[in-house]
């Protein structure tokens, strides 16, 4: 065998977890170099042991190749006789997260999935409109093929990219996704591993790009065994969510960040995925140069070029890192986007002030024409503390996405409401166009373009019962300024089943019209070479709530005009002469008032 520990970062996922490989045999390999011994253990459907093979260590790897085991075979490890553990990099764990792990198809062997997409190569990030995703509420079923079935309706709405909320398998039978201690498993609640591959292809046959959600700054806190596999945690760097990997240990540090960067390599390389969206970036604690994040982008790119496949990096970096989409070469990260959430606090402020649905505090009207004139209100670095700005040099807003409401925006308020309940339908549909038509990268949560009246709520379903109350509480400190007596308990099934969105039928169709008008407005700006942060000037009437984004090029100019309101301001209608055509209106008027909460785009 070749040695793991040696082979290129783009690789070594191939070598990890228990596959089937071409010859009939099943392969194993783990890191654990603080064992003397590892075991594979082969247990039957009721868990009883069958068989016992020790592996072979090789430069602190175990490894072995066992005829006789197929697809569906279940084991465990045992690390120097202790208790028995999932595989650190099992593909599937069938019977949850403290089960034994199953043998799947390699990519290389007989039984492995049939990909369709050989022609596909993936997205621009200038085509991204993207659309976040549960996969367990996103339909009834809660699975990858019922939302299949849905695929063809966000086509006819105009997105183009799907983000799906992580899927590293978590204890219990519903999560976000943000516990997740099984990296390589995706989630067996939704369906068997090649159920996602089909979700994928399925996808790219239509058009549809599918960005993954992972988190590489913590591990869940229930079934996380990976400290008992070896030396993958940091004794050094803690998180207020859970265990911290383990990035910078002077010993063991290299190969504990490659497992982790191998498990980005391998969501892109095994499931096609177009792209990944990293998790809370700031908080990938890590005191080595160069960076893990660096690292792992780098890999990332020479996994592009060897595969010839495009790969979209986007950091959830919390604020503003103006190092995070430099090039690497020139100091920076190197990813393609950031969230950029100054947009979306800023905005909500303007229309609910005084209501704080996040740690930071935004002014109402003022920021949100700081945004927009300069990109953000707060920034920070993987290595430097947030700090609030003043108005000052604009940035190139293109790389940066941007929503008006997403899964931590809703379900961090304690009833999981979204815009148009807190709001209205008006007031959403005047933030859709500010949202849509900026030069940003749009983003839409599920069920943002129907109004879906359901919330999305948060939800565990741990099986310990002190950390299911530790949950409880730790969301009533983190928001102490709401009254959490009122929603679904994090830990009542209602909180996961109240939050299915429910078909787009039962939703508000006129709404939904007209955010396929926005999207295919910004498409169509975008083709005349008129939609980007070069082009725009930005004009405001903070007193009248009104702000005006306008593109202009040589023969051309669009103007976004977009009016913004608390609804008990009790605002009167602004005559705003149109110079040129009309070709959006939220409310449908063809009148030259604005009135309060309404947009509209004009044309050369």
């Amino acid at each position: 065998m070749s040695v793991p520990s040696k082979a290129p970062i783009t690789e070594l996922h191939r070598h990890l977890g228990g596959q089937f490989v071409r010859g009939g045999a099943a392969r194993f390999c783990v890191w654990s170099p603080t064992s003397s011994q590892v075991n594979v253990v082969i247990v039957n459907l009721d868990g009883q042991v069958q068989q016992t093979h020790v592996m072979t260590p090789v430069d602190g790897y175990h490894y072995l190749e066992q005829s006789g085991l197929g697809v569906g075979a279940r084991y465990f490890y045992q690390f120097d006789g202790g208790p028995l553990r999932p595989d650190p990099a099992s593909r599937f764990q069938p019977d949850g997260v403290h089960g034994p792990s199953m043998v799947c198809s390699g990519d290389e062997s007989e039984s492995a999935f049939s990909w369709t997409d050989q022609s596909w190569s993936g997205m621009q990030r200038s085509d991204l409109v993207i659309y976040e995703m549960h996969v367990g509420t996103f339909t009834d079923e809660g699975t990858y093929d019922s939302a299949i079935a849905r695929l063809d309706e966000l086509v006819e709405l105009g997105v183009t990219a799907i983000e799906l909320l992580p899927l590293a398998d978590a204890a219990g039978k519903w999560n976000w996704g943000y516990d997740g201690v099984c990296l390589f498993a995706p989630n067996r609640n939704y369906g068997h591993p090649d159920r996602l591959k089909s979700f994928v292809d399925a996808a790219h046959s239509r058009g549809l790009a599918v960005i993954l959600d992972v988190v590489y700054n913590h591990l869940g806190p229930e079934g996380n065994y990976l400290g008992e596999s070896g030396p993958y945690l940091s004794s050094r760097h803690h998180t207020v969510w859970g265990s911290a990997p383990n990035f910078d240990d002077p010993q063991y540090g290299e190969q504990a960040r490659r497992f982790f960067i191998a498990n980005a390599i391998y969501w892109l390389d095994e499931f096609h995925f177009d792209g990944l969206r990293v998790d809370a970036i700031h908080c990938m604690l890590d005191d080595q140069k160069p960076h893990v994040v660096v690292e792992m982008a780098q890999a990332v790119r020479d996994w592009s070029v060897e595969s010839g496949r495009l790969a979209i990096l986007i950091a959830e970096s919390n604020v503003y890192d103006p190092g995070m989409t430099q090039p690497i070469h020139a100091d920076g990260c190197g990813f393609d986007a950031q969230w950029g959430d100054c947009f979306l606090h800023s905005m909500f402020a303007v229309v609910r002030p005084g209501e704080q649905l996040c740690q930071r505090i935004y002014q109402p009207g003022d920021d949100l024409d700081q945004v927009l004139r300069m990109g953000y209100v707060y920034s920070g670095t993987i290595r430097e503390p947030r700090k609030r700005h003043d108005l000052g040099e604009r940035v190139d807003t293109m790389p940066l996405v941007y929503s008006i409401q997403n899964h931590d925006f809703i379900g961090n308020h304690p009833l999981g409401k979204r815009l148009h309940q807190l709001t209205s339908l008006e007031t959403q549909r005047a933030a859709a166009a500010l949202l849509i038509l900026s030069p940003a990268i749009p983003m839409l949560f599920m069920g943002e373009e129907f109004a879906c009246e359901k919330p999305f709520q948060f939800f565990v379903d741990f099986g310990d019962e002190h950390l299911r109350q530790a949950v409880v509480e730790g969301r009533r400190r983190e928001y102490p300024q709401h009254q959490w007596n009122d929603g679904n308990s994090p830990i009542d099934p209602a909180a996961f089943f109240d939050s299915k969105i429910g078909p787009a039928s039962n939703g508000n169709a006129s709404m939904r019209a007209w955010y396929q008008d926005l999207i295919q407005m910004r498409k169509q700006l975008i083709s005349d070479g008129l939609l980007s942060s070069v082009n725009v000037r930005i004009e405001t009437d903070l007193d009248e709530g009104l702000f005006r984004l306008r593109y202009e090029s040589s023969s051309r100019w669009a103007e976004v005009i977009v009016r913004l309101n608390e609804k008990s301001q009790m605002k009167e209608p602004l005559t705003i002469p149109a110079s040129g055509q009309i070709v959006l209106d939220s409310l449908n008027s063809d009148s030259e008032r604005l009135e309060p909460n309404h947009a509209r785009v004009v044309t050369s």
